[in-house]
């Protein structure tokens, strides 16, 4: 029996090309891609597996992560999250990614900025650009590296963030991050920034033409609005990090990273008078103008929980945006694959895509919080079934801490 090649038999598919399921189909894996999907498929000598009553979905996207250690990767894809888009690029990153690709370390497909690439140090061991030259040197190096973006800080100098945006134009790359305090937001989306990063990076309310402009001009937008919730609720009300939804899965080492990071920033008083419901109202006004949203979570952000973090982010679009399980799911795939050029052969289940798929006992379009409760992760055609994905994830809660890589200075 070829067991490269298998029919997931009778399964009712999601596709997300539209709200709509296929029920009762056969899907047929072949060679780490969807074959064929019909009603009734008939090929011999391959194994079968039955899904009669299962719901068969993409795996899901993290838009947003930071890899800072080396046991971010083994989370998400034991929580169903088969791509993601990495923020702060490292020479370790790109490692790690290399051996996911070749099969050596679990994790989802990583694409990836280059490292944090600011004017002023805000991020301890971020790259610091204050010039034209050294902001074309930034990007020539993110090129050189084999990173997909230009990751920018808000304070690079006016005339250094131009030539970052002249010299990624001709090399053909996008920027991406929390905008520029030196330009209007008009001469941001002119000048091609490609995507905001949080709702905190979206104007004010009281500039909502700005916000506007944005949405219109094509500019993506990733709320992260679990870290926002976080922010209100452990830093600006002081609640206990242990509130955080599934604490206990978290690695000791990150719970005491967690408490550094958010003692570190009360002690800004940046916070001090945060407005979370002030700041989800911009994302609203983007969702009126644009449908460019990307669902990221921003893990391992203090409160945010490596891949079940994921699942929190598909209730708060609904919740606070509005969206139906449709939509929301959506930016966790389709618009996650299109943001990265590569919606050719993933975000849907379509014949000739990558077979990243979720197998699930409910229908999300009925119920998204089912997608946390999945049998099985296939990444790339390779299955890992639930088993699989909690021993992965109790390692990781249980790794000694000699064993874990940390990338990130301290604050």
């Amino acid at each position: 029996m070829n067991q490269d090649c298998y029919i997931l038999r009778n399964a009712n598919i999601v596709t997300m090309e539209n709200d709509q399921v296929l029920y009762g189909y056969d899907l047929f894996v072949a060679q780490g891609r969807i074959w064929r999907i019909k009603k009734h498929i008939e090929v011999s000598d391959v194994r079968e597996i039955d899904c009669t009553g299962k719901y068969l979905l993409p795996g899901l996207f993290d838009n947003h992560i930071h890899m800072d250690a080396n046991d971010i990767t083994d989370m998400l894809i034991a929580c169903g999250v088969t791509t993601a888009r990495n923020m702060w690029g490292l020479d370790e990153t790109q490692q790690w990614r290399r051996e996911i690709n070749e099969g050596t370390r679990p994790g989802p497909t990583i694409y990836s900025t280059g490292p944090l690439t600011d004017g002023a140090t805000y991020w301890n061991g971020s790259k610091i650009v204050t010039t034209p030259e050294e902001g074309h040197q930034a990007v020539l190096e993110c090129f050189e590296k084999g990173y997909e973006w230009v990751k920018t800080y808000p304070s690079i100098p006016r005339e250094a963030y131009f030539e970052i945006m002249r010299t990624a134009s001709e090399l053909g790359m996008k920027v991406v991050g929390h905008g520029n305090y030196n330009v209007s937001f008009k001469e941001l989306a002119d000048s091609g920034y490609y995507a905001l990063e949080h709702i905190s990076c979206l104007p004010d309310t009281k500039h909502e033409e700005d916000i506007v402009y944005l949405a219109q001009a094509g500019v993506w937008s990733t709320p992260t609005i679990v870290v926002a919730k976080t922010i209100e609720d452990y830093v600006h009300l002081g609640l206990p990090l242990s509130n955080t939804p599934n604490y206990d899965r978290m690695n000791p080492y990150w719970q005491q990273d967690w408490e550094n990071i958010t003692n570190w920033r009360k002690s800004l008083h940046r916070y001090d008078r945060y407005d979370f419901e002030e700041e989800v109202e911009r994302e609203r006004i983007f969702l009126k103008h644009s449908d460019r949203i990307l669902l990221g979570t921003d893990v391992p952000n203090p409160g945010v929980t490596g891949g079940f973090s994921v699942v929190e982010e598909l209730q708060n679009l609904m919740k606070y945006l509005g969206m139906t399980a449709y939509e929301a799911l959506k930016c966790g795939s389709v618009n996650g694959a299109i943001h990265m050029g590569i919606a050719d052969h993933v975000g849907m289940l379509k014949e000739g895509f990558d077979a990243d798929i979720l197998v699930l006992t409910e229908d999300p379009l009925e119920n998204v919080s089912c997608v946390a409760d999945f049998e099985m992760v296939i990444k790339g055609g390779l299955i890992h079934d639930r088993a699989w994905c909690e021993e992965l994830l109790r390692v990781v809660r249980n790794r000694p801490r000699s064993e874990i890589i940390p990338l990130m200075p301290e604050q």
